[in-house]
């Protein structure tokens, strides 16, 4: 994900009151907006050990999520093939599979195909290059957000 270009419109959100809070790895920055784990070196209360495994829980089943998706659509992942379209196509195709795959779901249609465990894995595994932050006040207003959430543990 290029968070530089989603960025301008989850800040827009966010100053429009919009308070929607996604769930990053710690390969992206800390932002307001994206909820990112303290460093191991950075806990050192018990509330801030429970954020974290509770941050690393969400995101397991966040990420065996997408596994599964990609498990069922193979074109998704890249051991069944590669999309080989133009941008707007494959968003698309990832829109119309997001949409099957949920439909299957809420009906309880089993996948033809055995789910792979080595994609689900796959998937878990992908960590993002390492972002740097955008602005300081940003974080700041991350940085607190952040320990607020932690409070409630």
């Amino acid at each position: 994900m290029n968070v530089t270009a989603v960025r301008p419109i989850l800040n827009n959100n966010l100053m429009m009151k919009n308070t929607v809070v996604y769930i990053g790895d710690s390969g992206y920055p800390l932002e307001p907006w994206l909820m990112t784990p303290l460093s191991l070196s950075a806990t050192t209360t018990d509330s801030e050990k429970a954020f974290n495994v509770a941050h690393a829980k969400t995101r397991v089943v966040i990420e065996r999520a997408f596994g599964l998706w990609k498990s069922r659509f193979r074109c998704l992942d890249k051991s069944g093939g590669t999309l080989l379209y133009s941008a707007n196509k494959t968003c698309q195709l990832v829109v119309a599979t997001a949409v099957l795959h949920n439909f299957c779901i809420s009906r309880r249609i089993q996948c033809e195909t055995p789910m792979d465990a080595a994609v689900i894995q796959r998937n878990a595994a992908i960590q993002p290059a390492r972002v740097a932050a955008f602005d300081d006040t940003a974080v700041l207003n991350a940085v607190q957000l952040r320990r607020a959430v932690i409070q409630q543990f």
